[in-house]
């Protein structure tokens, strides 16, 4: 698996055309703040740092957050093993669905699957075979999601194919909030499906596993619900899925590039591809070494998007493209100047765009901006880890 340059953070050190700046003594602050929302006090969190932790680096993230979460979810298995080669000895959840290709790996690994239906079962207990121990799944539910698992009636029986195999180990039984920022009353009917199911497999006998069904979003606005463990992803790198939870999180990612170019442009001159923008005014024009390869969203053109440049929020005109981006610094009292550093998403001065709002301008949301960050951004961290 490729990662894009990891670098330490050194404000001395020229960074490259655009470059993000990560601060992992802020993720250990989230990892903290997230751990309080949980019911319980005992280390409960499962990191989720699947898709290169969301764009902030698998590794280093991983490394930084190693003594505050009982264990990290990914994706797949390569993201599984990256973790493991490197030196990150807690358990691995795979989120989805194993290929058949890929069981053997993962029961050699001792990774924990995800099962949703009973082929998974006999595949996994036949790649299992050879182990000296019971390889460790998570049975999951599916309880409005609508993606992985199985059917809260089709349970019992999978539950009691699991059980019955001794090269297989419960680990956990988890399920899904698809809606939980948006949609309090099928969060909480997903809550209680789940609560009857586990209920009902105890009055049955079965012997339970811990369960985990909170994400991010039902961490932050309805911690109850959430079983014993919790999945926690957008939390730990610094956004809430609700606005009203933001105050107890630390911005970990600050994206910047530097000024590439000064121009000044007349009155009705067209900007970008299709001359969508048309100065209306002698325009002081900006461009920047970032567009859309690197991350920054396309659809946010003439949307609203601004970028920091002298501690003001500048426009940016037209559409991006896919290196570069124009933005009309005229009314900033200092012209920019060739190298002058700008703000993508975080602070200047006494002004901050924040991911959430970058990500609006877009059309998305923050997690889609995140790993959308391309392999030209740079990742430098912070030396000031803990």
């Amino acid at each position: 698996m490729t990662a894009p340059a990891a670098l330490p953070f050194d404000p001395a050190a020229p960074p490259g055309r655009t470059w993000v700046e990560i601060d992992l003594a802020a993720l250990r602050h989230n990892c903290q703040a997230a751990q309080a929302c949980c019911p319980s006090p005992a280390k409960s969190l499962i990191a989720v740092v699947k898709a290169d932790a969301y764009g902030f680096g698998m590794l280093p993230v991983a490394h930084a957050l190693a003594d505050l979460v009982r264990a990290f979810a990914v994706a797949n298995l390569a993201e599984a093993r990256a973790l493991r080669a490197d030196g990150i000895a807690l358990p691995i959840y795979l989120l989805s669905p194993a290929l058949p290709h890929e069981q053997q790996a993962i029961a050699d690994d001792g990774f924990c699957p995800p099962i949703s239906q009973q082929s998974e079962v006999a595949r996994f207990a036949a790649a299992a075979a050879h182990r000296s121990s019971p390889l460790p799944v998570h049975l999951v539910v599916d309880t409005g999601m609508g993606r992985i698992g199985a059917l809260p009636h089709e349970a019992p029986a999978l539950l009691q194919s699991i059980l019955s195999c001794p090269q297989l180990a419960l680990d956990s039984i988890a399920s899904h909030f698809p809606s939980a920022d948006e949609d309090p009353l099928a969060t909480r009917l997903q809550a209680d499906r789940l609560t009857l199911l586990i209920d009902r497999l105890r009055a049955q006998g079965f012997p339970l596993p811990p369960t985990h069904l909170a994400n991010s979003a039902a961490l932050s606005t309805r911690p109850t619900l959430g079983g014993d463990w919790t999945r926690v992803g957008l939390m730990l790198y610094g956004v809430a899925p609700r606005p009203s939870a933001q105050a107890d999180l630390l911005t970990v990612l600050t994206w910047k590039t530097r000024v590439a170019l000064v121009r000044a442009l007349p009155p009705g001159h067209g900007i970008s591809y299709g001359s969508a923008f048309v100065t209306a005014r002698p325009t002081t024009l900006v461009t920047l070494p970032v567009g859309y390869a690197d991350g920054f969203p396309r659809q946010a053109s003439g949307q609203g998007a601004a970028v920091l440049l002298g501690g003001q929020p500048c426009p940016v005109l037209g559409r991006v493209t896919m290196d570069q981006i124009m933005v009309d610094a005229t009314d900033l009292p200092t012209p920019p100047e060739v190298g002058d550093e700008a703000v993508l998403i975080g602070s200047q001065g006494s002004q901050e765009i924040t991911a959430a709002a970058l990500a609006a301008a877009g059309g998305t949301i923050a997690w889609d901006l995140f790993t959308g960050l391309g392999a030209r951004v740079e990742r430098r961290y912070s030396s000031r880890m803990f």
